[in-house]
């Protein structure tokens, strides 16, 4: 009796749980980026005292049950840092942010209201073929505020750059239109 109480308690919460959002099948490999922040009058100070500076970022995989695991998100903070923001990505993947819903042709950029600790699931859908790579990259740029090449293994970043070549691409088709349309 003793060594199932002891397991009990050293068993791990995960931070969120990672699962394809048509079929509910866990993602095993996605990047998750959580990113702590405060507030700070001496970074470029501007209206009303200052801006929000990353205190604290943390990277991890999820294993083969979709589970990702970062030491103190759920935790208590006071003061110094603010509670964390997590971001998740997989090639494939619409990127998926704790605070809002990836603005495109489906949605309107609404916030996302279902995640907590009791409801931690990261519902990842597929990548349509129509959206757009470069748009997608302002979203994770302005989710993550830029913060992801300050993380020190650069997983997250290294995950992303999986659409590079698709984002030169896309910006090569719509320099060439609008080159067409100038001659016209």
């Amino acid at each position: 009796m003793k060594a199932s109480c002891f397991a009990m308690g050293s068993h791990k919460e995960p931070t969120a749980v990672v699962v394809d959002a048509d079929t509910g099948e866990p993602i095993e490999g996605a990047v998750a980026i959580a990113i702590w922040r405060k507030h700070s009058t001496k970074e470029a100070a501007w209206f009303e005292g200052g801006q929000m500076v990353p205190v604290r970022i943390e990277e991890a995989i999820s294993d083969k049950d979709g589970k990702i695991y970062i030491e103190g998100f759920w935790g208590w903070f006071f003061f110094k840092n603010r509670y964390p923001r997590l971001n998740v990505y997989k090639p494939g993947h619409i990127l998926w942010d704790q605070k809002f819903i990836y603005a495109n042709e489906l949605n309107k950029g609404e916030k996302r209201t279902n995640f907590s600790r009791k409801n931690n699931i990261v519902k990842m859908k597929k990548w349509p073929e129509a959206f757009s790579f470069e748009r997608h990259r302002q979203f994770m740029d302005w989710c993550t505020n830029g913060d992801i090449n300050k993380a020190t293994k650069k997983l997250f970043r290294k995950a992303f750059d999986f659409e590079r070549p698709y984002r030169i691409k896309e910006n090569a088709e719509r320099d060439k239109k609008r080159k067409e349309i100038e001659k016209k």
